[in-house]
């Protein structure tokens, strides 16, 4: 860390960009270097006058713009200047549209930009300048309502042209809102009966979340769950708990006919199938255990280990679940124990590695704690 800091120091501003590329990778592991990023910026800012983000010398723009967007990871108002610049401009704004969401506490300066660029995408092109999901799920992190109507309107157009790939992310962005996008309902509601499976499920999610009506949403959920693997239509079950009991028949299926496969490609010696099969158990088991709880616990942590055994990538998931379970998680303890005393948890090996690792870590140890002097809890009652 204190190498890469000492690379801001003035030289080369291909160095520099290189160092500061690297420190924003890190997030918040790039703490110790936040003075250092800022005194860059300032200084480049100072000496090339405000916009130093859009400098005509490309090294040097892309060294300063890297140090901004590794400042912006740290949560620091000092990379505002830099980004209102790109938005204000245009210049690679698509970076700073991106970046911006780090820094809610300049939400009401950063989201009328926003806004401004969202309503400026031309969503006839396939791949516009700047991404309208990202632009939707940066106003999502600031959570500016003034943001709703920009955001409904990029719907719609979105649909006119049939760009799905941008409808679901959108909508997504507008559920985030809750009930303060309740003015958008007459743009989301038509779509949970579109043609296109992943916008049904990301609008019957959106009207969930607006109206928190079970009523309303469960009954889409029985087609949209047709398809095993849509984990998005099986996490909004469980998001809405014990109101979608009506879909328990249908998890049970799905966890029990994933289970019997990943059992004959073991048998078969075929367990490399087994990777990407884990993912269902996870997402299945966790609905499972949201919407039934202790009757199902037994099955949830089973299933659980077994997609964790599987794929390590599932740990954070798996982990997330058992946190949530309290004392039912018992019987997992000594896998949690095992995952502590590795080098290296999960699978992440080409991005934020370092920061998941020490998140599982940190949900392990919190889970052991919990567990460890508990009694194994007693067998769920048949009823």
């Amino acid at each position: 860390m204190r190498l890469l800091a000492e690379c801001l120091l003035p030289r080369d501003s291909y160095t520099s960009a290189a160092a500061a590329e690297a420190l924003g990778s890190l997030g918040q592991l790039a703490e110790p270097a936040r003075e250092t990023l800022a005194a860059y910026v300032t200084t480049h800012r100072t000496t090339h006058r405000p916009h130093a983000w859009a400098s005509p010398h490309p090294e040097l723009r892309r060294a300063l713009q890297q140090a901004v967007l590794a400042l912006a990871q740290l949560g620091d108002e000092r990379a505002l200047p830099g980004l209102l610049t790109a938005l204000d401009t245009g210049v690679d704004a698509w970076r700073a549209a991106n970046a911006a969401g780090h820094l809610p506490q300049a939400a009401a300066e950063l989201t009328p930009r926003l806004v401004r660029l969202l309503a400026a995408v031309d969503h006839s092109r396939e791949w516009p300048d700047v991404s309208p999901p990202a632009l939707a799920s940066t106003l999502a992190k600031l959570g500016e309502p003034a943001a709703v109507p920009a955001l409904a309107d990029a719907v719609q157009a979105a649909v006119r042209h049939k760009q799905w790939r941008t409808v679901e992310p959108v909508l997504k962005a507008l559920a985030s809102f809750g009930t303060r996008a309740a003015s958008a309902l007459d743009t989301v509601r038509p779509l949970t009966e579109a043609d296109n499976a992943d916008v049904r499920t990301a609008a019957a999610a959106a009207v969930w979340e607006i109206e928190h009506r079970p009523e309303g949403v469960v009954p889409l959920l029985e087609r949209l769950l047709d398809h095993q693997r849509n984990f998005a239509a099986i996490g909004l079950a469980g998001r809405i708990g014990p109101p979608a009991a009506p879909v328990l028949p249908r998890l049970r299926q799905i966890l029990n006919e994933q289970t019997e496969m990943n059992a004959r490609n073991e048998q078969d010696d075929a367990a490399v199938l087994n990777v990407g099969n884990a993912w269902t158990l996870v997402h299945t088991a966790s609905a499972l255990w949201d919407i039934a709880g202790d009757s199902e616990a037994s099955t949830v942590v089973a299933a659980l280990l077994n997609a964790w055994k599987d794929n390590d990538s599932t740990a954070p998931d798996v982990l997330a679940c058992l946190n949530r379970m309290g004392q039912a998680a018992h019987p997992a303890l000594p896998r949690i124990q095992t995952a502590l005393a590795q080098l290296h948890r999960g699978n992440d090996r080409w991005s934020k590695a370092v920061a998941s690792d020490l998140e599982i870590e940190r949900i392990c140890r919190s889970l052991v704690a919990r567990l460890r002097d508990l009694p194994e809890p007693a067998p769920a009652r048949e009823e």
